[in-house]
């Protein structure tokens, strides 16, 4: 992870090449969240502001919940969707690992002569050319904000600053999260300056589901399993869920919050199938002595400590004993 000042050198590093160069290619992960899409399109926004050639790639549908953001509709599913394809500065944004962005690392880097990977997630793998982490940052949104208001504080306008407030209060549960730090509050104080309805974000994202969303939640609730013993609550979603009820993967998004606000839970998890036999399993806790992220590291995942995620292959029986058999200690710190 690199140290504050070290970040603040990097940065003014950024900041000249985006000056120096015209041509720049910004890319979400695949399952794309607020915090990614919210980081892509306020990068985007400043890119346009400063008269650049910006393009953004996210190799995954968009969920319904952030069609509101500004620029939205130019994210291109693949590198060979875009006019250019050569010679980019290219962002790689809040993706710990060259896998997470759902594209041929070699493809990434045969269109670019330069990688510059921006991210707060303490695995990530430094992948970039450049490689500016921290995983003190409450989410990715926050480390473009501080890239944008030390070089280009000027070029600030509402809809850099709707993508910046996205991506925050989505990666801090909005704003209930370990990582809500009191910078988290004076970020978002000024980025109110420029004109952001709050009601207006949290609808778009909250309040904004199809119907069908709904069975869905019933679906979870009849599969619902709470070990007392284990203070663990999960539940699962098959891929023929979606299917059947004719929504998208982002409809989950949210339910997993439903879960850990069970009283006497201290781990909450919902498994999804992504694929036959391709589950993601993602874990929450209301516990600031739980961290749910050494969970998840058990299994190759990672995260934050009150949420993080983990991928695993198998069977969905053998997917809930393996959860069922680490949750001993509840991950709790000592």
């Amino acid at each position: 992870m690199t140290s504050s000042a070290n970040i603040e050198k990097d940065f003014s590093k950024v900041s000249n090449i985006i000056n120096e160069n015209n041509n720049f290619l910004i890319i979400s992960h695949i399952f794309p969240d607020g915090d990614s899409l919210g980081s892509q399109v306020a990068l985007h926004e400043l890119l346009l502001k400063l008269n650049k050639n910006s393009y953004m790639i996210c190799n995954d549908e968009i969920p319904y919940q952030y069609k509101f953001l500004p620029s939205i509709g130019q994210i291109k599913r693949n590198i060979q969707d875009l006019e250019k394809k050569d010679n980019f500065i290219c962002f790689c944004l809040d993706s710990a690992d060259k896998k997470r962005m759902g594209i041929e690392f070699e493809e990434i880097k045969n269109v670019s002569k330069l990688i510059i990977n921006i991210d707060h997630h303490m695995k990530n793998t430094l992948y970039g050319s450049i490689n500016i982490v921290d995983s003190k940052k409450s989410a990715t949104a926050e480390m473009i904000y501080e890239l944008i208001k030390e070089n280009f504080g000027s070029c600030f306008c509402q809809r850099i600053a709707i993508g910046i407030y996205t991506g925050i209060l989505t990666d801090t549960g909005r704003f209930q999260y370990e990582n809500t730090t009191s910078n988290v509050h004076k970020i978002i104080s000024h980025l109110l300056q420029y004109g952001i309805f709050p009601s207006d974000v949290f609808s778009n994202i909250y309040e904004n589901d199809p119907i069908n969303r709904f069975k869905l939640l019933e679906l979870v609730f009849k599969r619902i399993n709470f070990l007392k013993e284990k203070k663990l609550i999960y539940s699962y979603i098959l891929q023929k869920d979606f299917k059947k009820l004719n929504l998208p993967f982002s409809a989950q998004d949210g339910i997993i919050e439903i879960l850990r606000s069970v009283s006497g839970v201290k781990v909450a998890a919902l498994i999804k199938q992504i694929e036959n036999n391709d589950f993601k399993i993602s874990l929450r806790t209301s516990d600031n002595k739980v961290n749910v992220a050494k969970i998840a590291a058990k299994f190759g995942g990672g995260g934050h400590q009150m949420a993080a995620a983990y991928a695993k292959r198998g069977k969905l029986k053998d997917i809930i004993s393996s959860l069922i058999s680490e949750i001993n200690f509840y991950g709790e710190n000592n």
